[in-house]
Parts: C-alpha cells; structure tokens; sequence
C-alpha cells in the first residue's frame, strides 16, 4: 500500500504596482516619482493632472506615497507644503488629518436641527 502524492502548490509573488489608480478620474494613470536622497515625492495623474508633494521616508514604497495621495485627494488629509526661507533653510508645513473641534460642533448643531425639522 502506497500513500497519496501531495499536490504542490506554489505561491506566486507579485510585485508592487507602479501605475495605480487615480481616485478623481478612476483611469490608472498615476505615477511617483521619486529622487534618490530627497524627502518628498511627487505623485502625478497624467489624465487629469492632478498631483500633490507627499513625504518620502527611506523605508517607503511608490504605494506608500500613493496612499498618502489618495489621503489627500479624498480630503481625509491636507496636503504638505514645502516653502524655502531667503536663508536657504526649508519649513515644512503639514497638514492634521484630523478634524478640528469647530468642525464637530457644526456636525452635532446641524443633527440637533434636523431632529427638531421632523
């Protein structure tokens, strides 16, 4: 008596995508780039041109930079500003992807209101 072959299954591993998908125009046209040594990176839709300058981390990947993108876009984020003083030095201004307390209270006074309509 024989025992049964085990099938071998082999995992495929694909690689990360360098065109991804645009979240304004849903056409896979957006692209990084990237130079090496710099902090930022540029993400670009070559359709409909919209694009944004996201940080750049040594252990980050194109997506990384595309889902700070897509943050972005979608208003979940705002988007990072880079401005250079006469002195050569740079600022950097970043955006909180949290919402403020005035924002909070607009959202409850305009529940309030609507439960009084009905």
């Amino acid at each position: 008596m024989g025992r049964r072959r085990r099938k071998i299954i082999k995992k495929t591993v694909r690689p990360f995508p360098k065109v991804f998908v645009c979240p304004i125009c849903n056409e896979q046209a957006v692209t990084v780039y990237h130079e090496e040594g710099t902090d930022y990176a540029k993400v670009v839709c070559a359709n409909c041109g919209a694009s944004a300058t996201v940080r750049w981390l040594p252990s980050y990947m194109p997506v990384d930079a595309y889902a700070e993108f897509y943050d972005i876009v979608t208003g979940a984020k705002r988007a990072v500003e880079v401005t250079v003083s006469s002195d050569g030095s740079q600022e950097t201004i970043t955006g909180g992807s949290q919402p403020g307390p005035d924002s909070q209270l607009e959202g409850e006074t305009h529940e309030k209101a609507q439960d009084r309509e009905d």
